[in-house]
């Protein structure tokens, strides 16, 4: 019986794992007029949510194909201003996969939360999201002294008091 229950939880935790981490075919969404990227909006939260589930891998190409979509996404929507701080900016810069992911991280956290306008607020949230993924992420050699630094305020809970003061 304890088998039975067994092969029954792999089971249904292996179709959770490999339906979570789907990608729509971003090659034919169409980003070429305003109501384009507002019809693309659930998509984009899909490619965000994609990218925070599957594991920085410069051979994945569903992985680039969607960050690509992203960018482009990010860059033609009227509904939604990302700023992309210096400051903020500057702890990722070092590699593209980590500037990647925290575009997809202020995204994810702009488009769950659309009523926050608070440029502080929207950094802070999407950090929240990217250190703890970042932190599970097995090559950290291009993470930079600050990266590291930023890492351990979150850790530590002082993240806020780590960026802004």
């Amino acid at each position: 019986m304890k088998k039975i229950a067994l092969f029954f939880l792999l089971f249904f935790t292996s179709i959770y794992y490999s339906y979570s981490q789907e990608l729509p075919n971003l090659k034919h969404i169409k980003l070429n007029k305003n109501a384009h990227y507002k019809d693309a909006e659930p998509t984009a939260l899909k490619v965000t949510t994609y990218l925070f589930e599957t594991p920085i891998n410069k051979k994945n190409s569903s992985r680039t194909e969607a960050g690509q979509f992203l960018i482009k996404w990010m860059n033609g929507t009227l509904d939604y201003t990302f700023f992309l701080g210096e400051k903020e900016t500057n702890y990722f810069n070092t590699d593209s996969d980590l500037m990647l992911i925290y575009m997809a991280g202020l995204t994810k956290f702009t488009l769950e939360n659309s009523t926050i306008k608070d440029q502080k607020e929207l950094v802070l949230g999407a950090m929240r999201l990217v250190l703890p993924y970042l932190d599970k992420q097995e090559d950290k050699k291009s993470w930079s002294k600050e990266l590291w630094q930023l890492n351990d305020a979150n850790q530590k809970g002082k993240l806020e008091e780590f960026l802004y003061n």
